[in-house]
């Protein structure tokens, strides 16, 4: 047997940047999805905050996802294409018990953060482009407060000079939020 994952051990700490490098099929995907909880964990350990959350229980889920964030490689794929952007947007900010009046502030706010029109919130997936997209899946995964982002080639789809955007538009956050 083949074990693409095998013998890992990471430690992230706050604004600190983090990044797996190797060939596809390597398991650097994996590696994310698991700590998040979008694949199973075939053996070993995940600490998050010094709690093991290796079981995946609904409580363990909880305390990773407030915690950690996940960006999709494809923003369009990850975003629901039958609900604006504030739809998406307040979802996110449901599930850390922000909704209403408060929501619709906060989903505004985050829209800017990520430098987009506030305007944008009434608007459906198709109507923007990649680096948009991915502008608008990074504003949803801030908006659960997390102290981490593990972004999947979040740029790999993007062209150069949007690459770059994003890029920048991360560190931005990274040193303003102090995410890792």
């Amino acid at each position: 047997p083949v074990f693409a994952v095998d013998g890992v051990s990471l430690e992230l700490y706050p604004g600190e940047t983090l990044g797996l490098v190797g060939e596809s099929g390597c398991g650097k995907s994996t590696i994310s999805r698991t700590v998040v909880g979008i694949n199973k964990v075939a053996g070993g350990t995940i600490e998050v905050k010094g709690r093991d959350v290796t079981a995946q229980t609904p409580d363990d889920l909880h305390a990773v996802r407030s915690t950690v964030q996940y960006v999709f490689q494809d923003p369009y794929a990850s975003l629901n294409p039958r609900r604006t952007i504030g739809q998406s947007l307040e979802e996110a900010l449901a599930i850390r018990g922000v909704s209403g009046d408060e929501g619709q502030r906060e989903a505004k706010a985050l829209l800017e953060q990520v430098g987009l029109n506030p305007r944008y919130l009434e608007r459906y997936p198709h109507a923007f482009s990649g680096g948009q997209r991915q502008r608008i899946g990074i504003a949803r995964a801030l908006a659960s407060q997390p102290e981490a982002l593990i972004l999947d080639e979040p740029v790999s789809a993007l062209d150069v000079s949007i690459q770059a955007q994003i890029i920048n538009l991360l560190e931005d956050l990274q040193a303003e939020l102090n995410l890792a």
